[in-house]
């Protein structure tokens, strides 16, 4: 287990001594009473870091076009294909994959083999594209029923990543047709966009803001999804949008990290969620990691407060 400290010193250092320094009403942390869990938050944040720099580094290097297939069980990756998708100009499929990682996730063990089942319409001779998926909006959801026995018999080829671990197959046909529908309405993706620039403007934070609650038409796709959907096509370079705040009203894991940082305890409540984001955003205003990673390592760190421990969404 590579500890990010040593990753990114440098980094680490810094992180390290503004926590350390940091006040609240005049008084430090509770939540990091020693360099022990200090230490262990800090990794977190490292390491979130890494993760996030890692998608836009592989969005500014050479991609083989073998990832773009669903089929090709070892090559096909969906966040480079979305990547090489807004290279040739077919921003539409880059959105569309984007949205299919998001919902399908990745399992610690079977990859990408729920994602690919779906786009790569398990062992037909086809892809559901965009264009596929919406031009014949209800040919998915007879094909997912022709093939669900089938499906359902090989099931635990396709289990769903650990964010989306409740989700249910059955429910697919649904979930992508709310997706579609919601951003169809405007023709494509683009137009969506623009439309949505078209009534808040084009600040980052104030457009990710306004996708963000907009976001409720797709069916299930609560706090969580839709938080990892917008951040990823902030990562990848199809929308210049960044959180404002972490969203901590309808969450669990972050909050109760959020919770035991600004108050010593987990299951302390005499902080509003309200307050905790509140709170949240003044520390990342000083730390300048941005709210992604706040969101990501209070969440992460709340497992293990006083030894890192890597966690995979």
């Amino acid at each position: 287990m590579k500890n990010p400290l040593l990753a990114n010193p440098v980094l680490a250092k810094k992180l390290d001594q503004t926590l350390g320094a940091y006040r609240v009403n005049g008084k430090t942390l509770p939540g990091i009473p020693s360099a022990a869990e200090r230490d262990a938050l800090v990794a977190q944040m490292v390491d979130s870091v890494a993760r996030i720099n890692y998608v836009r580094m592989i969005a500014k290097r050479h991609i083989s076009r073998e990832r773009l297939n669903p089929k090709n069980i070892k090559m096909f990756d969906p966040l480079r294909a979305a990547i090489l998708h807004m290279r040739d100009g077919n921003e539409d499929e880059a959105f569309w994959l984007v949205f299919l990682f998001v919902h399908c996730g990745k399992h610690l063990t079977k990859g990408y083999g729920l994602l690919r089942m779906v786009y790569g319409a398990l062992d037909d001779d086809f892809v559901w594209t965009w264009e596929r998926f919406t031009q014949y909006p209800n040919d998915f959801s007879v094909w997912l029923g022709q093939h669900m026995d089938t499906i359902l018999q090989r099931r635990r080829e396709f289990p769903f990543g650990n964010h989306r671990k409740y989700e249910s197959i059955e429910q697919l046909d649904v979930v992508l047709a709310s997706y579609a529908v919601w951003i169809a309405s405007n023709n494509s993706h683009r137009q969506f966009i623009a439309a949505a620039k078209a009534k808040v403007g084009d600040n980052p934070k104030v457009l990710f803001d306004y996708l963000y609650k907009n976001m409720d038409a797709v069916h299930r796709f609560g706090r969580t999804a839709k938080f990892d959907y917008l951040t990823m096509l902030g990562k990848i370079g199809l929308v210049d949008i960044e959180p404002p705040v972490a969203y901590l009203v309808h969450a669990t894991g972050p909050v109760r990290g959020a919770r035991l940082l600004f108050s010593g305890a987990v299951d302390n409540n005499a902080l509003s969620k309200q307050r905790l984001e509140q709170l949240s955003v003044d520390l990342e205003a000083t730390l300048g990691v941005g709210m992604q990673v706040i969101e990501d390592s209070l969440c992460n760190w709340q497992k293990s407060q006083a030894q890192y421990v890597p966690f995979r969404g």
